[in-house]
């Protein structure tokens, strides 16, 4: 390899650590002002970096955005289909009511440590929830992304055919609620500054659990709880 092509190597990986920086810092700016506070020379001057090479690699404060959102998507559809898969590419699965609980316990699973994982993401959500939505750059999902969801529907919606879920349920409205739910135990728990690892990380699952459990039984015990 030449010494150019050594260099030119060189500068790409740079390139990307310094936008992987621009979008860490950006996260956490959009995460506490919400779009339209977000400041794109805060960003700049959190980052460490030049507000010039903002504008070059993501031209204006939507584009940086808009890569905030499809890195995170990005990251976390590939999580979700790996924890999925084994449940959709069975065919019986969706007949059978143990793996169908577990399904769901999954599911719950995964959506509890994605806001566990993304703080920042609750915080984006309780911006857009507490403002007009129109603020905020429309970003369609991936599609991975929609390829999954859909195949999660799919198989609840099997499911229920089958007689394993509630009739009148929307099964989508279940998948929501996992997130919800999810988001309202996160929004309770202490900063990770704040608490040891070791604690936190026991207090992340007693949360988890309680998240299943709301999303399997409600407010009633758990079958093998009832006498």
């Amino acid at each position: 390899m030449s010494s150019q092509e050594k260099r030119g190597i060189q500068r790409e990986r740079n390139a990307a650590r310094t936008q992987e920086a621009l979008l860490d810092t950006a996260e956490e700016v959009f995460a506490q002002s919400g779009f339209e506070g977000a400041r794109l020379d805060v960003i700049a001057k959190r980052s460490g970096y030049n507000i010039a090479l903002l504008y070059r690699y993501f031209e204006n404060k939507e584009g940086i955005y808009r890569a905030v959102i499809e890195r995170l998507r990005a990251q976390e559809s590939v999580s979700l289909g790996q924890a999925i898969e084994p449940f959709i590419t069975n065919e019986a699965a969706a007949h059978d009511p143990e793996q169908v609980r577990t399904f769901l316990e999954t599911c719950c699973t995964w959506y509890f440590y994605l806001a566990s994982r993304h703080p920042s993401l609750l915080r984006l959500l309780d911006w857009q929830i507490g403002t007009n939505m129109s603020q905020f750059p429309n970003i369609p999902a991936t599609g991975e992304e929609v390829q999954w969801g859909e195949a999660a529907v799919g198989f609840l919606q099997k499911a229920q055919a089958a007689g394993h879920l509630r009739a009148n349920l929307d099964v989508r409205q279940i998948i929501a609620n996992m997130f919800l739910l999810s988001a309202a135990h996160m929004s309770v728990l202490p900063p990770a500054a704040e608490m040891e690892e070791i604690a936190r990380k026991k207090t992340l699952e007693d949360l988890c659990q309680k998240v299943v459990e709301m999303t399997l039984y409600g407010v009633f015990p758990a079958p093998e709880q009832r006498s």
